[in-house]
């Protein structure tokens, strides 16, 4: 009785090192968590005449969503460093600034960029005409 019960023990000592081995695995593949700065600035193709963006709705892969983000032409958005990820936004234009925030927004366009950061803070600036970095 003694045999199989060390036995049990043995095997399930070495399942759980298994498990635990196999998480700590997937979690080194999904990389670090950051936050960055992602702008979509007029030089990179966001707006045209219409102005510039002052409201953006965006999700970036599975780490960040937002509702509309109004005041400006940037987000701050968790993301995972050193690993491509897709952005995706929706942003409103507007020759000014409203002097008050409007009920609702209609998209002037659809942005929708792969992006790489890899550090904490950095800006990434997004629009249809590519992504760059600071």
């Amino acid at each position: 009785m003694n045999y199989i019960r060390r036995s049990a023990v043995a095997i399930g000592c070495a399942l759980a090192v298994t498990a635990g081995g196999a998480l700590q695995a997937g979690d080194a593949e999904a990389g670090p968590v950051g936050y960055v700065y992602i702008a979509f600035p007029k030089s990179k193709g966001n707006c045209g005449p219409a102005g510039k963006v002052w409201a953006i709705k965006a999700s970036v892969g599975a780490t960040y969503t937002s509702t509309w983000d109004y005041g400006d032409d940037l987000i701050y958005a968790k993301v995972t460093l050193k690993q491509s990820q897709s952005v995706s936004a929706q942003v409103w234009c507007s020759q000014s600034k409203p002097k008050t925030k409007p009920s609702r927004f209609l998209m002037s366009h659809a942005v929708s960029q792969n992006i790489k950061p890899t550090r904490n803070n950095q800006t990434v600036f997004v629009g249809p005409a590519g992504v760059s970095y600071n």
